[in-house]
């Protein structure tokens, strides 16, 4: 019989706490029969929500806390935005880690750190590997041969048999891939006098 009590007890605080978390998402009133609830038969639930509303708001609401902490959208309401952006600090903090990992030369850059935190700030992620390439595109001018080579190479190994001209103010460098060469990258210096092409 104390077993009995026991488990109505636990079974009448989880409906009421799922009663209630239900209620504050606006979904349904959830009410409890108070002459079920004495005679001991049920949870005493009279009225049942839908779970499929429930899960559409709670992706919702998901889908919008998620955009705002990696795509730059605004804050969804309900909030704290100093905990949003600590948040959102710490996010970006491990994917320029992810980043670095990924592609040693380019974390070995002066300044990567910071240009990459601003960099990332407001654009969603897309992976270690593109968020690296993606990042190097943007500061091609600035990056050493070192790391340009290592961009070259990582974007040879998409294609089975090609050629990539990258041209920046330290000079051209081509990258040719065939399936029993493998990768060549060939460094053609600019000639003295003459304006870097872009």
């Amino acid at each position: 019989m104390a077993a009995t009590a026991v488990v109505t007890t636990v079974v009448m605080a989880v409906t009421t706490v799922v009663g209630d978390a239900v209620a504050a998402m606006g979904v349904v009133d959830v009410a409890v029969d108070a002459a079920a609830e004495r005679a001991g038969t049920g949870c005493g639930v009279t009225e049942q929500y839908d779970l499929d509303v429930v899960r559409a708001r709670l992706a919702v609401g998901q889908s919008a806390l998620l955009t705002a902490l990696v795509a730059g959208v605004a804050d969804p309401p309900g909030f704290d935005p100093t905990a949003l952006d600590a948040t959102r600090q710490v996010l970006l903090a491990k994917r320029r880690d992810s980043v670095a990992r990924h592609w040693p030369a380019l974390a070995a850059e002066p300044g990567f750190a910071a240009r990459f935190l601003s960099w990332a700030a407001g654009r969603p992620p897309a992976g270690a590997r593109a968020d690296g390439l993606a990042f190097g595109r943007a500061h091609r001018d600035i990056l050493s041969e070192d790391t340009r080579v290592e961009l070259l190479r990582a974007r040879c190994a998409q294609h089975r048999l090609t050629v990539l001209v990258d041209r920046a103010a330290g000079g051209t460098l081509i990258a040719l891939r065939a399936p029993a060469l493998g990768v060549v990258i060939l460094r053609a210096a600019r000639p003295a006098g003459r304006p870097g092409r872009r």
